[in-house]
């Protein structure tokens, strides 16, 4: 099918000859040599052998990409990679949900270097990372089936975040500031120090920001702050990581979540820590072991009632992981509590065990199989298979393919929610059960190089806030139900001319990427809240040049459209002076002044400026 391409996108297409340099690693370029992290082991990668991510559809953000970009948080980050659908409310990734390849954000999968970040209570949540943008070593994203090897949840694909463990420095020392002052008197303060002396690495780094409304006389300001702290020991046969972070918000959330809402506000805050400790053996196999737990509180005002709802969760997570040459075992188990004054005291856990097989056949072909055991709060059980296969038909061409089984669990709001008039939660809820399979090809030349798949989703008991006609009828709450089925068949390219440009047209990047989603629902219910507006079409142009050694300019124009809105175009840049120790930029938002809803019942921010400035030593 073909997606309408109004007349006035050529102009963008036009000022977007200056652009966005994106380093979108297929899984088949991970070389444990060239990232290799100062002798650090442990890493939290996810794919740290380039044959089981062949097989797969692997994206990666590194370090100097995310540098390059035109943001200053994971989110907006996110905005930039293809397949993936932000749907962002406020300013500066002050709440996000994320979907990939039209997943909702409660089948995406959050992790922090490899351990669990969503939140039990609610998706919302899920991006309230204990970490600061600049202490970022590289973002993994997995699309499609490839993701359900790493738990429950993960039906449309899995983020990593990886923290940084490099130091560069001669002496052992580094020291990172950031400055921010821009457009709705936004201004942003971070401060990221780190040390290696002897077997022994520490990183400390935080940030301040705060905002005011974009929407006069409408309560949309903002104020963030966010903390965290690291040490790694690095032995001959041991490697060990223990982590510690805090992040707190406060924001205006007017129609947020309704759309009558008014002055509503709301406040999170969010403690984690977690602890890694691998060893290795004399035959090269190796044990991993890992800690994980986090604390989150949320206060949520909706202004025309007298009481706030407050909601503590609290999720403990543990992990074992023995691998050997071709294999990989492990087992994990997750816990997780709420006290809330509204939906009461709940909890619930899930267990699994996991067995990973890679191989490779030949010189041309590789193998990756995936079998998980999945324990459901001692109620559901599932075998969850996962296959991949990897294939160079020539120097040039690759291809490969590969299908799973995933299931999302409900969130506690899915279960206990109580909000009479508005939301209710149903405690019977089924997991949701999902198939995927994806088929794709890899071109890849000296000047040009094209990726292409075709991927299909099959989601059973899907599960949303839902109504049925007499519902809708009488203005009844949203109840949350098994609606039936979601099947998702869609396709996505990426063209990558920017070695071509380099030598041609004197351009440091030139990138074309394209996804389109067909849907179709099978339910007998009116209204699903969270699934309607899922993303339907996305183009992006990403270009750009360095000039006079130490400039860049850097633009992105995006074009999408929903199956429940109208399309909209969407363009941004970034203008830079960059040296060893200094940056300074001009980083420039929706400067079409697109007007359209990402999530919610708010538009997003007009367009905006940011004035950037950067030193490290």
């Amino acid at each position: 099918m073909l997606i309408k391409t109004p007349s006035r996108i050529l102009l963008p297409f036009a000022i977007s000859f200056a652009g966005l340099s994106l380093s979108s690693a297929q899984a088949n370029e991970f070389d444990d040599e060239s990232h290799e992290l100062d002798a650090q082991v442990v890493s939290g990668r996810l794919y740290a052998n380039p044959v089981s991510a062949a097989a797969f559809n692997v994206t990666v953000l590194e370090q100097a990409d995310l540098q390059r970009l035109p943001v200053n948080n994971v989110v907006d980050a996110l905005e930039y990679v293809s397949g993936i659908d932000v749907r962002k409310r406020g300013i500066s990734g002050v709440q996000a949900d994320v979907g990939i390849r039209g997943s909702t954000y409660e089948q995406t999968l959050v992790l922090l270097d490899g351990v669990r970040m969503n939140d039990p209570q609610t998706g919302h949540h899920n991006f309230d990372l204990p970490i600061a943008y600049e202490d970022i070593e590289r973002i993994e994203i997995v699309k499609g089936p490839g993701a359900a090897q790493y738990g429950p949840s993960s039906n449309g694909g899995v983020i990593n975040i990886v923290s940084r463990k490099e130091i560069i420095s001669e002496s052992g020392r580094k020291a990172k500031v950031n400055i921010q002052r821009g457009s709705y008197d936004y201004e942003r303060y971070a401060l990221s120090l780190a040390k290696t002396e002897g077997e022994y690495s520490q990183f400390l780094s935080g940030y301040h920001s705060a905002s005011d409304s974009y929407i006069r006389d409408e309560a949309l300001d903002s104020r963030q702050g966010q903390g965290s702290y690291r040490v790694v020991h690095q032995g001959e046969n041991t490697t060990s990581q223990v982590a510690f972070g805090y992040v707190e918000k406060d924001f205006g959330a007017y129609r947020f979540y309704v759309d009558q809402e008014a002055q509503s506000r709301e406040s999170t805050s969010q403690r984690h820590g977690y602890g890694i400790h691998q060893y290795r053996f004399a035959n090269g196999s190796q044990i991993e072991a890992s800690l994980n737990w986090r604390n989150h509180f949320d206060v949520y005002k909706y202004q025309p009632t007298s009481s706030a709802s407050e909601h503590e969760t609290e999720a403990l997570q543990s992990r074992l992981t023995f691998s050997n040459g071709s294999f990989v075992s492990g087992l994990e188990f997750n816990q997780e509590n709420m006290d809330s004054n509204r939906d009461g005291r709940q909890g619930r856990h899930f267990a699994s065990a996991f067995l990973n097989y890679k191989q490779l056949i030949g010189a041309n072909v590789s193998l990756t199989g995936n079998l998980s055991y999945v324990d459901y709060d001692s109620q559901d059980q599932f075998v969850l298979p996962v296959i991949g296969i990897d294939a160079l038909i020539s120097e040039n061409v690759e291809v490969y393919a590969n299908a799973g089984q995933s299931v999302r669990t409900p969130t506690l709001n899915d279960l206990y929610l109580n909000m009479p008039g508005r939301d209710l939660g149903s405690e019977n809820l089924e997991l949701e059960k999902t198939d995927s399979a994806e088929v794709g090809v890899r071109l890849n030349s000296s000047d040009i190089n094209i990726t292409a798949s075709v991927f299909y989703k099959d989601t059973q008991d899907a599960i949303d806030f839902t109504k049925t006609q007499a519902e809708f009828d009488a203005s009844l709450a949203h109840i949350a139900r098994n609606y039936g089925k979601n099947e998702t068949k869609g396709f996505d390219v990426e063209f990558d001319a920017s070695a071509f440009s380099a030598m041609r047209l004197g351009m440091s990047t030139l990138k074309l990427t394209h996804t389109r989603l067909i849907q179709t629902i099978d339910t007998d219910l009116v209204i699903l809240k969270n699934t309607d507006g899922q993303l339907e079409n996305q183009t992006a142009l990403h270009a750009g040049f360095d000039f006079y050694n130490h400039y860049s300019l850097l633009t992105t124009y995006k074009y999408e459209s929903r199956f429940d809105s109208e399309d909209y175009e969407i363009l941004d840049l970034r203008l830079a002076y960059q040296d060893d120790n200094l940056t300074i930029a001009l980083n420039g938002s929706n400067l079409l002044d697109a007007e359209y809803i990402d999530a919610g019942f708010v538009e997003v921010a007009g367009p905006a400026l940011i004035l950037e400035f950067g030193y490290q030593l």
